[in-house]
């Protein structure tokens, strides 16, 4: 864990290169684009060295140019007829890794690399004897559905490529205390003292928060609810993909309809806002189970559906609503319940994962099993007393107190310096 008393000195303008697969709308993504706008203000030089990029589905720092962005390796497909996507994007990531050590580092040679999500590029930057951070949101082995014999042959030499690769990082991070008890279980052939660096509020979304001009009516946003003063408003933030478990809200709604009365459900809507690429088959595939989950359960006026909201639409639509659900079992951090708790909102997780860090239950909000009866039973405390506000404040403290970008921002530049530091130690013996 970071410690507070260390202090650092930033003589020179050092350049961090970040790798990572592709600069969509995701957890990971807005995790890279955290680090590097925290140490972009501290004075490092930044970069981005990615598969794909499209300005059109990426977040504002990258569509409006923050940072320089050099795509290597589109071309190669990211899947064979709709399988081996992780050998393509083994494969994608090795050529970007050679094709930049090979002919494009020399033009403007970074200090310091900061690789996540796929640790293949890993061994062929030590191969040029350069310094690697590698930030582990998940090991991705675990990512891999289970198959038969076939898929475990397949697996097994991508799995231990993964092992290979993550071990030859500089310095290991992770982004909680339950990333870094999955990690040792999974890799426990891998020594490193692991350095847990927090994830914090995205500095794009703290200057909104601060530009918000008190709290919009709800139907001022969505049109479809024709929103009163005394309404409750659920919310999901998260992109529409099978991993986020978004069926469990849906399945709440429904059993919460049971438990209020007819008058009470009047009064109570879910908003499903989440990253939606067009490209994307499973996002597509998702996204239909979902609204056909909806249409069988007659909920389709109570459960409004927002692809791919714009981060001040988000923003506004955390500061109007009246409670965060955040759905997504075994989340490795979970970044959305910060969000809400920074404009004042109650959360409702379950309760696994990071979101046992980050909400106090019964404090800031509830952590529910994963199951639609015990989602529904807080759902309906948030409807029938009169807590909201006074968990919402009380989670605004919280973020205040142990998830400061202060803090995050102070973590990042001990961990940075300590690499480029013993790089020059390495140097000068």
């Amino acid at each position: 864990m970071c410690n507070r008393k260390e202090t650092m000195n930033n003589k020179k303008k050092f350049e961090i290169a970040f790798i990572h697969p592709d600069l969509g709308i995701g957890g990971a993504e807005r995790l890279v684009l955290d680090v590097a706008a925290a140490l972009s203000n501290e004075g490092y030089r930044i970069r981005f060295i990615t598969n794909h990029f499209d300005k059109s589905h990426s977040f504002d720092e990258l569509k409006n140019e923050e940072f320089p962005v050099e795509v290597y390796g589109d071309w190669i497909p990211r899947s064979v007829f709709g399988k081996c996507s992780a050998l393509c994007a083994y494969i994608r990531m090795i050529y970007l890794a050679l094709i930049y050590i090979l002919f494009f580092k020399k033009k403007e040679k970074p200090d310091l690399y900061f690789v996540d999500l796929i640790p293949i590029a890993i061994p062929f930057l030590k191969l040029a004897n350069e310094k690697v951070i590698y930030y582990c949101h998940h090991p991705d082995l675990l990512a891999s559905t289970p198959g038969g014999k076939l898929k475990q042959l397949y697996r097994k030499p991508i799995n231990w490529l993964e092992l290979k690769a993550t071990a030859r990082a500089d310095i290991i991070l992770v982004n909680s205390e339950y990333t870094a008890s999955i990690f040792r279980k999974t890799f426990p052939g891998i020594t490193h003292a692991l350095d847990i660096v927090y994830p914090t509020i995205a500095y794009s979304y703290q200057k909104a928060v601060e530009n918000l001009k008190g709290v919009k009516p709800i139907s001022e946003l969505v049109p479809e609810i024709n929103s009163k003063e005394n309404d409750v408003i659920f919310l999901s933030v998260n992109r529409f993909h099978p991993a986020k478990k978004l069926d469990l809200a849906i399945l709440a709604m429904n059993k919460l309809k049971s438990l209020v009365t007819e008058e009470d459900w009047k009064r109570i809507y879910l908003i499903m806002a989440g990253g939606y690429d067009p490209q994307s088959k499973i996002n597509k595939e998702t996204y239909a189970y979902l609204t056909e989950l909806t249409n069988q359960m007659n909920l389709q006026d109570k459960i409004i559906y927002l692809k791919s909201p714009s981060d001040n639409m988000k923003t506004e639509l955390l500061n109007s609503c009246t409670c965060l659900l955040y759905t997504p079992v075994n989340e490795h951090f979970g970044i959305v319940p910060l969000e809400a708790m920074m404009v004042a909102k109650p959360v409702i997780a379950v309760n696994s994962g990071g979101p046992r860090e980050t909400v106090d239950h019964g404090i800031t909000g509830y952590l529910c099993e994963p199951t639609a009866e015990s989602m529904a039973e807080f759902m309906y405390r948030i409807c029938s007393d009169n807590k909201t506000k006074d968990m919402g404040f009380k989670g605004k403290m919280r973020l205040q107190q142990k998830f400061s970008h202060k803090y995050f921002t102070h973590c990042l530049k001990r961990v940075v310096n300590k690499v480029l530091q013993d790089d020059d130690n390495k140097k000068s013996n």
